[in-house]
Formats: C-alpha cells, sequence, structure tokens
C-alpha cells in the first residue's frame, strides 16, 4: 500500500482512538448517572443505590482529569507525528502506546465496581422472595455455533503457540502469553460446559428477566471474546514466527479498532439497561421476584 494511505490510515484510527476511549466513553458514562439519578431518584429508588450517589459522582468526576489528560496528550503525539513526517509504523507504535495508557483509567475503575458490587450483596435481601429452581445449561444462553467457536479459537492459539516456538524460539513472550490467557480461557469454558451453571446473584433485588439478559451477555461475551482472540493469537504467533507475513502497522490497527468496538458495546449495552431493565424491583416498596 502507498505509504502515504497507510499514514492516513493510521492517523485516522489513532484520532478515533483518542475520542473513543477518552472522551466519549466516560463522557457517556457520566451521562448515564446523572439520567439514571434523574429518573429513578434515590429517595424512592433506595435498592438501587448501594453506594452513595455522591460517592459514586465524586469517583467519575476524579478520573475525568486523568482522560483529559491522556486523550490530550495522545492527540498531541498525533499532532507531532503528523508534523514531521513519522513514518507509518512507528506512528502506529505510538497509538499502541497511547491505547494502553488511555486503558489504565478504565482499570483504575474496577476497584470501585467491585466495591459497587460487594455493597449489593451485603445489602439486607427481601423479607420474603419466591425461589425458582431450574437446572440451568449452557445452550440456554450461547448456540451451540459459539460454543464450538469459542472452543476451537482458543485450541488454535494454543495449537499455533507450539508450532511458533518451535520454528522460532525467540517468539517466547508472545507464546507465553497466549498460552496463559488460552488457557485460561480454555479452562473456564470446559468447566462451564461440565459443571452445573450455578450463578451466584450478585443482585438480590434484580428481577429474574434481566438476571438472564445480564448472564446471556457474559457467557455470549466469553465464547466471542475465545473465538476472536485465538483467531488474533494464531496470526500474530504465525507471523512472529515468520511463517506468514502481515504488517505489524496493521496488526496494531486491529487491534485499535477492536478495542474502540469494544468500548462503543459497552456504551450500547449501559444504553441498554437504562432504556429496558424493570427498575420498579429497586423501590422502597418495590414488587418481589423469583431468584432464578
Amino acid at each position: 500500500m502507498n505509504p502515504g494511505v497507510q499514514i492516513g490510515l493510521v492517523a485516522v484510527v489513532f484520532a478515533s482512538q483518542i475520542f473513543v476511549l477518552s472522551f466519549f466513553m466516560p463522557d457517556r458514562r457520566r451521562h448515564f448517572l446523572a439520567l439514571l439519578v434523574d429518573r429513578y431518584p434515590p429517595r424512592e429508588y433506595p435498592r438501587l443505590y448501594p453506594v452513595p450517589q455522591e460517592q459514586m459522582q465524586r469517583r467519575l468526576a476524579l478520573f475525568k482529569p486523568f482522560h483529559w489528560a491522556i486523550g490530550l496528550c495522545s492527540a498531541i503525539a498525533l499532532l507531532v507525528g503528523l508534523i514531521h513526517g513519522t513514518p507509518a509504523l512507528q506512528l502506529a507504535r505510538s497509538m499502541l502506546t497511547c491505547l494502553l495508557l488511555q486503558l489504565l483509567p478504565h482499570y483504575a475503575a474496577i476497584p470501585t465496581i467491585i466495591g459497587q458490587m460487594k455493597a449489593l450483596r451485603a445489602m439486607p435481601p427481601p423479607s420474603v422472595r419466591a425461589v425458582e429452581l431450574r437446572q440451568w445449561r449452557i445452550v440456554d444462553f450461547v448456540s451451540p455455533l459459539s460454543i464450538v467457536l469459542g472452543l476451537c479459537g482458543q485450541g488454535l492459539a494454543l495449537g499455533c503457540s507450539v508450532v511458533a516456538y518451535q520454528h522460532r524460539p525467540q517468539a517466547l513472550p508472545l507464546v507465553g502469553l497466549c498460552v496463559v490467557v488460552s488457557s485460561a480461557l480454555l479452562l473456564r469454558m470446559i468447566y462451564l460446559l461440565l459443571s452445573p451453571i450455578a450463578f451466584k446473584r450478585a443482585d438480590r433485588y434484580m428481577s429474574a428477566k434481566d438476571m438472564f439478559r445480564v448472564r446471556r451477555r457474559r457467557l455470549r461475551t466469553l465464547f466471542g471474546s475465545g473465538a476472536a482472540l485465538g483467531a488474533y493469537f494464531a496470526l500474530a504467533l504465525l507471523n512472529s514466527a515468520q511463517l506468514i507475513r502481515f504488517d505489524i502497522g496493521y496488526m496494531i490497527i486491529g487491534v485499535s479498532i477492536v478495542t474502540q468496538l469494544l468500548g462503543l458495546y459497552i456504551v450500547a449495552m449501559q444504553r441498554q439497561d437504562l432504556e429496558t431493565r424493570d427498575f420498579s424491583v429497586y423501590r422502597a416498596d418495590g414488587p418481589l421476584q423469583p431468584a432464578s
């Protein structure tokens, strides 16, 4: 491909990455929280706020400067690279470095999310709960095709890791990463397939319909990411072993695009939850739901 076209492609993906990860996602999260509080005030829906709403807003506001600072620094790196005529591969590597930095605030928010989940589990359960006893199967949530693709993807990645190490031992760091990640995902999938499915009910008040949707989404994400990540690992390993040849710049572009799509998917799911979840169960006098 023409070098100018390649640089243009990297620049477009880089700019999109800066906007999506540093500005759009954090802004949507703050917006959804404000909308949630406006539609379902804590006074009327106390079960929905195991952590005080003011505390949640302060934590989100705390991360805002970090998102903006990393986003602005990434934009400067992009502009400087374009002004100085940085080669496409070097610009792509700068994009990957900025991607890792942009993910840091999202990872730093994980303890906050875990704290909210613990607070949900610590809430007093409803005084009376109807219990629906049902033996769930994995195919109740995920299609057989998704299961096969997920298992095959991780099996392919592990097989390619062996081939890559045999042909080029210098690829050991990538091989090691693949073996650890793919083995963990594959064991998790096999465990879910061979064991009776038991789910912890993190939210004591969520309706049975909403809980089913959340469980289905988690399992679809597991097997879908297994298939996609397995295919990516296989290509990266074969390329590292020099059995096939890919421009590393395009592989970095692919990582950025997939990460952005994942971020947009998370935003879409947050929006869907806000529009479709049954929030009546979180009222102080809300109806009881079966615990499935």
